[in-house]
Protein backbone atom coordinates (compact mmCIF):
# COMPACT_ATOMS: atom_id res chain seq x y z
CA UNK A 1 0.00 0.00 0.00
CA UNK A 2 1.46 3.36 -0.74
CA UNK A 3 1.76 6.03 2.01
CA UNK A 4 0.73 9.78 1.68
CA UNK A 5 4.76 10.84 1.89
CA UNK A 6 5.42 8.38 -0.89
CA UNK A 7 2.80 10.16 -3.09
CA UNK A 8 4.45 13.41 -2.06
CA UNK A 9 7.83 12.16 -2.97
CA UNK A 10 6.64 10.96 -6.10
CA UNK A 11 5.08 14.67 -7.43
CA UNK A 12 7.53 16.44 -6.22
CA UNK A 13 10.03 14.02 -8.09
CA UNK A 14 7.91 14.60 -11.28
CA UNK A 15 7.70 18.28 -10.24
CA UNK A 16 11.42 18.43 -10.39
CA UNK A 17 11.79 16.27 -13.48
CA UNK A 18 11.67 19.38 -16.20
CA UNK A 19 14.02 20.95 -13.99
CA UNK A 20 16.63 18.40 -14.57
CA UNK A 21 15.94 17.67 -18.40
CA UNK A 22 16.55 21.51 -18.64
CA UNK A 23 19.93 21.53 -16.60
CA UNK A 24 21.27 18.45 -19.14
CA UNK A 25 19.99 19.84 -22.05
CA UNK A 26 22.51 23.40 -21.01
CA UNK A 27 25.28 20.92 -20.47
CA UNK A 28 24.47 19.22 -23.64
CA UNK A 29 27.02 20.29 -26.65
CA UNK A 30 26.58 23.29 -28.22
CA UNK A 31 27.47 24.58 -31.92
CA UNK A 32 28.60 27.94 -32.51
CA UNK A 33 29.19 29.04 -36.48
CA UNK A 34 32.54 31.12 -36.98
CA UNK A 35 34.25 32.89 -39.71
CA UNK A 36 36.32 35.77 -40.62
CA UNK A 37 39.52 36.94 -42.05
CA UNK A 38 43.09 35.79 -41.34
CA UNK A 39 46.16 37.94 -41.92
CA UNK A 40 49.45 35.94 -41.45
CA UNK A 41 53.35 36.20 -41.98
CA UNK A 42 56.03 33.66 -42.07
CA UNK A 43 58.84 34.11 -39.25
CA UNK A 44 60.69 31.25 -40.20
CA UNK A 45 60.73 28.82 -43.61
CA UNK A 46 63.89 26.42 -43.27
CA UNK A 47 63.95 24.57 -46.86
CA UNK A 48 65.86 21.63 -48.10
CA UNK A 49 65.66 19.98 -51.46
CA UNK A 50 66.67 16.17 -50.46
CA UNK A 51 66.26 15.76 -54.60
CA UNK A 52 65.99 17.95 -58.01
CA UNK A 53 62.44 19.49 -57.81
CA UNK A 54 61.48 17.61 -54.60
CA UNK A 55 61.19 20.21 -51.91
CA UNK A 56 60.78 19.93 -48.05
CA UNK A 57 60.20 23.06 -45.50
CA UNK A 58 59.64 23.63 -41.79
CA UNK A 59 57.83 26.89 -40.91
CA UNK A 60 57.02 29.47 -38.63
CA UNK A 61 53.78 31.64 -38.94
CA UNK A 62 51.74 34.48 -36.88
CA UNK A 63 48.53 35.23 -37.67
CA UNK A 64 45.84 37.88 -36.53
CA UNK A 65 42.50 36.00 -36.96
CA UNK A 66 39.61 38.48 -37.15
CA UNK A 67 36.61 36.77 -36.26
CA UNK A 68 33.29 38.22 -38.02
CA UNK A 69 31.05 39.17 -34.93
CA UNK A 70 32.28 37.47 -32.11
CA UNK A 71 32.82 38.70 -28.22
CA UNK A 72 36.38 37.92 -28.53
CA UNK A 73 36.65 38.75 -32.23
CA UNK A 74 40.99 39.19 -32.83
CA UNK A 75 43.42 36.99 -31.48
CA UNK A 76 46.55 35.79 -32.24
CA UNK A 77 47.23 32.60 -33.53
CA UNK A 78 51.00 31.04 -33.73
CA UNK A 79 51.53 27.76 -36.53
CA UNK A 80 54.28 25.20 -37.17
CA UNK A 81 54.24 23.52 -40.63
CA UNK A 82 55.30 20.81 -42.36
CA UNK A 83 55.58 21.78 -46.09
CA UNK A 84 56.56 19.59 -49.53
CA UNK A 85 56.70 20.03 -52.89
CA UNK A 86 56.96 17.53 -56.01
CA UNK A 87 58.73 17.89 -59.19
CA UNK A 88 55.46 17.32 -60.45
CA UNK A 89 54.09 20.78 -58.78
CA UNK A 90 51.85 18.82 -56.36
CA UNK A 91 52.28 19.93 -52.86
CA UNK A 92 51.15 19.73 -49.21
CA UNK A 93 51.35 20.95 -46.24
CA UNK A 94 50.12 20.28 -42.29
CA UNK A 95 50.74 22.03 -38.80
CA UNK A 96 49.49 22.76 -35.74
CA UNK A 97 48.26 26.14 -34.32
CA UNK A 98 48.24 27.95 -30.89
CA UNK A 99 45.61 30.34 -30.42
CA UNK A 100 45.68 33.00 -27.86
CA UNK A 101 42.80 35.21 -26.89
CA UNK A 102 42.61 38.66 -24.88
CA UNK A 103 41.17 36.84 -21.70
CA UNK A 104 45.14 34.71 -21.76
CA UNK A 105 42.65 31.20 -22.68
CA UNK A 106 43.84 29.21 -25.58
CA UNK A 107 42.67 26.73 -28.16
CA UNK A 108 44.56 24.45 -30.04
CA UNK A 109 44.05 23.17 -34.41
CA UNK A 110 45.86 21.13 -36.84
CA UNK A 111 45.47 22.14 -40.44
CA UNK A 112 45.81 20.43 -43.63
CA UNK A 113 46.42 22.35 -47.12
CA UNK A 114 48.03 21.01 -50.36
CA UNK A 115 47.28 21.23 -54.28
CA UNK A 116 44.63 18.19 -54.15
CA UNK A 117 42.23 20.12 -51.98
CA UNK A 118 39.87 22.71 -53.12
CA UNK A 119 39.83 24.30 -49.35
CA UNK A 120 42.32 23.95 -46.53
CA UNK A 121 41.03 22.08 -43.13
CA UNK A 122 41.68 22.66 -39.78
CA UNK A 123 40.23 20.47 -36.35
CA UNK A 124 40.15 22.51 -33.18
CA UNK A 125 41.22 20.38 -30.45
CA UNK A 126 40.77 21.67 -27.30
CA UNK A 127 42.47 24.49 -25.00
CA UNK A 128 42.44 26.26 -22.07
CA UNK A 129 39.65 28.29 -19.92
CA UNK A 130 36.55 28.58 -21.97
CA UNK A 131 37.88 26.62 -24.67
CA UNK A 132 38.90 23.63 -22.46
CA UNK A 133 37.82 20.85 -23.93
CA UNK A 134 35.98 21.96 -27.47
CA UNK A 135 36.15 20.43 -31.10
CA UNK A 136 34.51 21.57 -34.28
CA UNK A 137 37.03 23.06 -37.40
CA UNK A 138 36.02 23.90 -40.73
CA UNK A 139 37.84 25.13 -44.23
CA UNK A 140 39.96 28.17 -45.05
CA UNK A 141 41.40 29.79 -48.42
CA UNK A 142 44.08 32.74 -48.37
CA UNK A 143 47.03 33.79 -51.20
CA UNK A 144 50.61 35.22 -50.83
CA UNK A 145 50.38 38.99 -50.97
CA UNK A 146 54.55 38.98 -50.55
CA UNK A 147 56.64 35.98 -49.76
CA UNK A 148 55.93 36.40 -46.64
CA UNK A 149 52.79 37.94 -46.32
CA UNK A 150 49.70 36.26 -47.00
CA UNK A 151 45.49 36.80 -46.19
CA UNK A 152 42.45 35.25 -46.32
CA UNK A 153 38.81 33.63 -45.32
CA UNK A 154 38.09 31.30 -42.74
CA UNK A 155 34.70 29.12 -41.86
CA UNK A 156 33.79 26.34 -39.58
CA UNK A 157 32.23 25.55 -36.21
CA UNK A 158 33.62 25.20 -32.69
CA UNK A 159 31.61 22.57 -30.65
CA UNK A 160 31.14 23.35 -27.05
CA UNK A 161 31.38 20.16 -24.72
Amino acid sequence: MTSILDLRLLLVAFAALPVMMNADAARAAKSEAESGVLVCVTDKWTETEPEKGHKLADGVMRCVVVRDGAEEQKYLQECTAKYESRPDGSWKSNGACTNTYKSGDKSYETYEEGSHLKEYTYTKKGGTGKYENITGGGTYMYEAVTDTLFGGRYKGTIEWP
